[in-house]
């Protein structure tokens, strides 16, 4: 088979051979390819293609090095740029500005980069900042390993291996986490690259058509089987005239501290003997007791959502205020206060000089909303002086309002819409295991209904 002829008179071995022996700043150049040449530097010998630009300027492009090129592989490009009537440094130039532009571009889309820059000051912005600070959080911390990755290059892989180590047990080097800790998690991610895309900085979701791999059968069988079930019921007798005492005995031992204050140096501080209320938890628990409304809602809670003068309350619930972002209507708290709520309230009003306007609850200090956990220190207080379990978390007045409800037989859709739930799916699924009674009755009612002879009173077959 007839050798292959080169298209440079420039060999290898007569390549290697002159870089070996030639001096500094020598050349030697190609007789086929002209303007191609083999030049000696200080750090070893290069290839070049020598040319007169468009201004008739000559000019000398840099190919590569001898070390790193054959010599056909450098002539092929010489010929290319000799037979293409290009400018080669011009080309470089301009391929160097592309390189920087995407390189630049790969920057900005990386996780790190839009979760810094763009996303978090968004969320500072349009979110409450509690949640703000949340996510962020959520984030950065859940995802670390792929903040410094070009966004536009997350894979499905990248978060079966990440959902594999959050499930693992901390045992084994994973998180350990609840399958709906993950699915929150991962959901959190999938916004912020809906967002990147909306942003026009990516331009598709790489997880559009990804889910999380399903829960394990273990896990299924836990999320199933609600460990948590027992909290969410009604408060027992016990357990409210506890929390009643524990009220009382709160504020008693608040004048007696206030009394004792003024005695010994303090007499500017107000007189609290003649309140009803000395302190701002004992109307934000009654009304928490009375409404169901989260202990959230209740800080934001202004005077004009809570209307006296009507005794009414209406209130947006703090977990749907985002849907404004998404342009759709936020889900509101309707409801008309009883006589003994409104009461409350009413003297809670006075006694705060029957403001127009503000929070029903601000900080005694600044005036301004209270810290979120401004109520864990006095309901541990009440607790201890009510003589009341440890445990009893203050979010049992909701689970209480929502369990009385649904034992009264409040239709669940209309239970769901008193505390801010879009549809009763919640309600169905964390409380449905307070309707078996119901469902009792029922079962009695269409049996009577098919005997044909038995009548009904109140759904008891008499």
């Amino acid at each position: 088979m007839a050798k292959r002829a080169s298209i440079t008179s420039i060999t290898d071995t007569a390549a290697n051979k002159w870089a070996k022996e030639a001096e500094e700043r020598r050349a030697v150049y190609c007789k086929r390819i002209p303007g191609f040449h083999l030049t000696k530097l200080k750090s070893g010998a290069v290839w070049r293609y020598r040319y007169t630009d468009g201004s008739g300027k000559r000019r000398t492009a840099t190919i590569g090095k001898l070390v790193h090129l054959k010599a056909d592989e450098a002539a092929k490009v010489a010929l290319a740029w000799r037979e293409g009537e290009t400018d080669p440094l011009q080309e470089k130039a301009h391929s160097r500005h592309i390189r920087k532009q995407e390189a630049a571009t790969a920057e900005q889309r990386t996780l790190r980069h839009y979760l810094e820059k763009r996303y978090k000051p968004l969320m500072d912005k349009t979110w409450q900042p509690g949640p703000a600070k949340i996510n962020y959080s959520r984030i950065k911390g859940h995802f670390a390993d792929l903040l410094d990755r070009d966004m536009a290059t997350i894979n499905k892989q990248d978060i079966h291996a990440w959902q594999a180590h959050c499930e693992a047990p901390k045992a084994k080097g994973g998180r350990g986490l609840r399958y709906k800790t993950i699915e929150r998690t991962y959901s959190s991610l999938k916004t912020l690259l809906r967002q990147a895309v909306k942003d026009d900085v990516l331009e598709v979701d790489p997880l559009e058509r990804f889910t999380l791999e399903t829960a394990s059968m273990d896990e299924q069988e836990r999320i199933n089987s609600d460990p948590k079930k027992a909290e969410r019921r009604m408060l027992t007798a016990d357990e409210v005239a506890g929390i009643t005492e524990g009220l009382e005995v709160f504020a008693e031992e608040l004048r007696a501290e206030r009394r004792n204050s003024r005695q010994h140096g303090k007499a500017y501080l107000p007189d609290l003997d003649d309140r009803t209320m000395p302190h701002w938890f004992i109307p934000f628990c009654q009304l928490a007791m009375r409404t169901g409304l989260r202990p959230g809602d209740l800080y934001s809670l202004t005077w004009d959502e809570l209307n006296i003068k009507f005794g009414r309350l209406t209130k947006i619930t703090e977990k749907s205020k985002h849907m404004r972002r998404k342009k759709r209507d936020p889900i509101a708290v309707d409801l008309r206060l009883n006589d003994g709520t409104l009461a409350i309230m009413k003297t809670w009003w006075k006694e705060q000089g029957k403001p127009e306007e503000g929070l029903v609850f601000p900080s005694p200090r600044t005036g301004r909303e209270l810290d979120r956990k401004a109520h864990i220190k006095p309901w541990t207080r009440v607790k201890r002086l009510g003589g009341l379990p440890d445990n009893l978390n203050f979010y049992a007045f909701r689970h209480h309002f929502i369990s009385a409800m649904i034992k009264a037989n409040v239709p669940i859709l209309t239970v769901a819409k008193m505390v801010g739930q879009k549809d009763a799916t919640m309600i169905q699924e964390y409380y449905g295991h307070l309707c078996e009674d119901q469902a009792l009755e029922a079962l009695d009612i269409v049996a009577a209904s098919l005997s044909g002879g038995e009548k009904l009173n109140k759904g008891v077959v008499l």
